[in-house]
């Protein structure tokens, strides 16, 4: 995130979660083609008006699922072992920024004291032509990416909420949730300084680190 946004979380203490609707993939939040077939397939065996009476249902059910896209929060995370140049590219635009390293069990215990109901889950990157999607809760509008988004590696807190607003603001445990912080690799060394005094300044000890990505070979 950009060094705006990084106050503005110390300020608040508080993730913003934009809604699922407003994300950049036209194809976020939406059933796959062999799911919605699997939902609108119609038995030949049935007579007119059953038939009718399924369709019914079946509209039913898509408009369910459109609706649910719109109610729909997420907080999104890249899960890797390492730093990733790729995601430092993507989501960064000059060297005036951070990455913030947590865990898991971190994220949990983070959210544990807000009164939404938060839920964690690892995005699933599906074929939209080929594979189905489960529809058994709408969460998982959320949870699932076009195969072109895998090297995202997603983990995503969401959360639901009928105010059909942009996104909002979610109260987190900063204490909880954040195991260290890493400045941007292109930073320079008054960035890293900067950093590091207004994380003191709000009261936090996390260490501040540069991005292990600038570091130099051996020899």
């Amino acid at each position: 995130m950009d060094f705006s946004k990084f106050v503005s979380l110390l300020e608040e203490s508080s993730l913003f979660f934009p809604n699922v609707a407003t994300l950049t993939d036209p194809f976020e939040g939406f059933l796959s083609r062999p799911t919605v077939q699997q939902i609108t397939a119609v038995p030949e065996e049935l007579d007119e008006s059953e038939a009718a009476k399924r369709k019914r249902i079946a509209e039913h059910n898509l408009s369910f699922f459109r609706t649910g896209r719109q109610l729909l929060y997420v907080s999104c995370w890249h899960e890797n072992t390492h730093e990733s140049v790729a995601m430092w590219d993507l989501y960064l635009k000059s060297g005036e920024g951070v990455a913030i390293k947590t865990t898991l069990s971190r994220m949990k215990e983070a959210f544990a004291d807000n009164p939404e109901q938060i839920h964690i889950g690892q995005v699933k990157y599906v074929d939209y032509e080929e594979d189905r999607i489960p529809f058994d809760n709408v969460l998982y509008l959320a949870l699932h990416k076009r195969k072109s988004f895998e090297h995202e590696r997603e983990v995503r807190a969401l959360i639901m909420n009928p105010s059909g607003a942009a996104g909002g603001l979610v109260s987190v445990s900063l204490n909880k949730l954040i195991e260290s912080v890493y400045v941007a690799p292109n930073a320079q060394e008054w960035t890293h300084d900067l950093i590091k005094k207004v994380v003191h300044r709000y009261g936090y000890s996390w260490q501040v680190k540069h991005s292990g990505l600038e570091s130099n070979p051996l020899y």
